[in-house]
């Protein structure tokens, strides 16, 4: 085994092979390292058959076709083996025995070697490798480049799911329950390099997300003109356009690293508190406008893309019905990068920070023009408490977070030994808290 086993060390030490989560690089390395002989012969009912063939004096013969006479003694009496491969020999075999090797097929020369490969931890030793071995010996080729090392799915109670203990969890009832797109959401939500219980409120989330997108897209087609182009004439809509660029940014590195939890979170907060919360509702008094209207379906058709491989049926059926439809939204093409309006990406921090202050302390903090218009179409100042809020009372609060972000920052032990990003946080934590009291205070 270790003349199989070091061309395939090599190829995932190199980064021809890699592993994800990356930590898996190392289990499979430390497996082939330490190789040890394989037993290929097998007792089964099914599988490929030993080539080996046997005359009546004992002596055994392999070959790659069945032989005519014993290599040994010249006798045409033969009998074959009855044991078969072991399975996992067979499986070896998969990425391109599948393609019609050892035929030189267009399949074979179209598909091999492969992108991805997708799989559970116990069978890294038992599959991955065996096949990186053998697309190596068989064909001088790496079968795939990468490696999805997927968490296992418990049940609810964290027992595996099993037929014999009960645990099962049909899928079919929760996409009669929930939908296709939701339960497809829920298990991308769960996703990670660790073993997950198995919950539905991750599937409830995607329905929630499924529901709302639903519903935003009826009122833009509902007011909606002929035309799709993006025209933006005020801030939310340079912002929206903009956050959707950059989350497009993030979502390719998410995919990229087959991170697919930190993918459907994104586009989740990119639809729900983006573009329904803060940009609907802030351009809906304008909705009769002509310029507008058009900004907003260039907008929903941008944000449909990016959803599309999270929840694929709601957005096609979405896609289907805006202006001018040529083609189906799974073979359209992914939106290009867009820095246009980059500048735009925290035009309402203030006005957002503005915001969570009212709903938490009841304070309404000064803005100017489209700040102020947009505070009032989304948050609806109208309901502050009369007496203003408790304005001494969150210059208090905000006070008080500032001097514990300080001592923290202060404190090298901390800012020494925790992590970066940790660090990077509580820094963030305190410019925000300044500016907060800045402008509660002006």
């Amino acid at each position: 085994m270790k003349p199989m086993a070091a061309p395939a060390i090599d190829a995932i030490e190199s980064g021809r092979v890699t592993y994800h989560p990356p930590v898996h690089n190392k289990v499979a390395l430390d497996w082939l390292k330490a190789i040890r002989p394989w037993n290929v012969s097998r007792q089964l009912w099914w599988g490929h058959q030993l080539p080996i063939w046997y005359c009546p004096d004992g002596h055994a013969t392999c070959a790659e076709t069945e032989p005519d006479a014993c290599t040994e003694c010249g006798t045409g009496e033969l009998r074959r083996d009855e044991d078969v491969l072991d399975t996992w020999f067979s499986a070896a075999l998969w990425p391109f025995a599948t393609l019609g090797w050892p035929e030189d097929t267009p399949e074979l020369a179209r598909y091999y070697p492969g992108d991805v490969n997708s799989t559970a931890r116990e069978i890294i030793f038992l599959w991955e490798n065996r096949m990186i071995m053998s697309g190596l010996e068989l064909l001088g080729e790496i079968p795939f480049r990468d490696v999805i090392i997927h968490s296992t799915i418990l049940a609810p109670d964290g027992r595996r799911m099993s037929k014999s203990l009960g645990t099962g969890i049909d899928p079919l009832e929760i996409i009669d329950a929930h939908g296709a797109d939701a339960t497809r959401y829920g298990l991308l939500k769960m996703s990670s390099g660790q073993d997950v219980r198995w919950s539905n409120g991750s599937v409830e989330e995607g329905r929630r997300l499924a529901n709302k997108l639903w519903n935003a897209s009826r009122l833009l087609l509902a007011s909606a003109g002929g035309e799709v182009a993006a025209r933006p004439s005020s801030l939310e809509e340079r912002w929206i356009l903009a956050r959707i660029d950059a989350t497009r940014a993030e979502l390719e590195r998410d995919f990229d690293a087959f991170d697919f939890s930190h993918a459907v979170d994104r586009a989740y907060h990119l639809t729900f508190d983006d573009f329904c919360d803060w940009y609907l509702e802030s351009i809906k008094p304008r909705l009769g406008e002509p310029d507008v209207r058009a900004t907003a379906l260039a907008a929903l058709e941008r944000l449909l893309k990016l959803l599309h491989p999270v929840l694929p049926h709601v957005t096609e059926e979405i896609w289907s019905f805006l202006p001018d439809r040529t083609s189906r939204l799974i073979v359209a093409p992914w939106p290009e990068a867009d820095a246009a309006y980059a500048a735009d990406a925290g035009a309402l921090t203030r006005v957002q920070e503005a915001a969570e202050r009212f709903r938490r302390s009841g304070v309404v903090t000064p803005l100017d023009g489209d700040e102020q218009r947009i505070f009032a179409a989304v948050v609806r100042p109208e309901r502050a408490k009369q007496d203003g809020g408790n304005l001494d009372a969150e210059i208090a609060r905000l006070e008080q977070e500032i001097s514990r972000a300080e001592g923290m920052l202060s404190n090298e032990s901390f800012t020494a030994r925790a992590p970066a990003h940790v660090v990077d946080a509580e820094r963030e934590k305190l410019e925000r808290y300044r500016r907060e009291l800045d402008a509660i205070r002006n």
